[in-house]
């Protein structure tokens, strides 16, 4: 096992106790402290506690809900840095997930004035499903797999759709060898703003639209001191 996280820090670590996070390449048994629900995992704290996925990003789940259902901006990276920002976002976990694909619709559902409320409801739904640690020990973050699902979404794709299924297909394996291309540990930070940038580009080249052209995408991470394993070669990393 290795210990990724020594010291308290409500961003980063465990949420009862604020001590450092274990990650294992092998699966334990481990209980959620809040709904006991026991499960295969491959994080725990150093003291033993455990949260599952469901407990982890529930609170965060609504947040997102919430904001993009009422959010008029058209640049997700704009609206994805707006809710990092609330308190139950945490600086890396699963939430990420229905984040990427959630603030993707919105944006664009924002900047054509298509308004259709249950597909960012079933963006989070889908983007939830996607465990904490998926990048690692599957070989496919999140983030990335999240700009397939809102590409999926839009266009209506299903196992039996040949066309739309290869779009959505082709969208996860751009952002994830983008996030892949990037390099450095896990940063959920990172691989999100990667995915959107990579997602508003791909839906934009599909739709035929000029919105990838009209946002500004850069941005300077505010994250750096909360991430102990900050990429120091990262393009958002805060240099000052």
């Amino acid at each position: 096992m290795i210990i990724i996280d020594a010291s308290c820090n409500e961003k980063s670590n465990c949420m009862l106790c604020g001590n450092g996070i274990v990650h294992s390449c092998r699966a334990i048994t481990a209980k959620c402290h809040y709904c006991g629900v026991e499960e295969e995992a491959y994080i725990q704290c150093k003291d033993g506690h455990y949260v599952c996925n469901n407990c982890h990003s529930q609170d965060a789940l609504k947040v997102i809900e919430n904001i993009c259902l009422n959010t008029d901006l058209q640049n997700p990276v704009i609206l994805a840095e707006r809710i990092m920002e609330h308190p139950s976002v945490h600086m890396h976990g699963p939430e990420h997930h229905a984040l990427v694909p959630a603030v993707l619709i919105a944006a664009y559902q924002n900047y054509t004035g298509k308004r259709k409320e249950e597909d960012i409801s079933e963006a989070i739904k889908r983007g939830s499903k996607v465990p904490g640690g998926y990048c690692g020990i599957y070989g496919a973050c999140g983030a990335g797999i999240g700009v397939g699902v809102a590409v999926s979404i839009l266009l209506g794709a299903t196992p039996f759709t040949s066309s739309e299924r290869s779009q959505a297909n082709r969208a996860t394996s751009g952002a994830l060898r983008c996030i892949a291309d990037a390099g450095g540990v896990r940063c959920c930070k990172k691989a999100t703003r990667i995915s959107l940038r990579k997602g508003v580009a791909y839906l934009s080249d599909v739709f035929g639209l000029i919105w990838y052209q009209k946002l500004d995408m850069g941005m300077n991470c505010t994250y750096t001191d909360l991430n102990r394993e900050c990429d120091e070669n990262c393009e958002y990393r805060n240099k000052s």
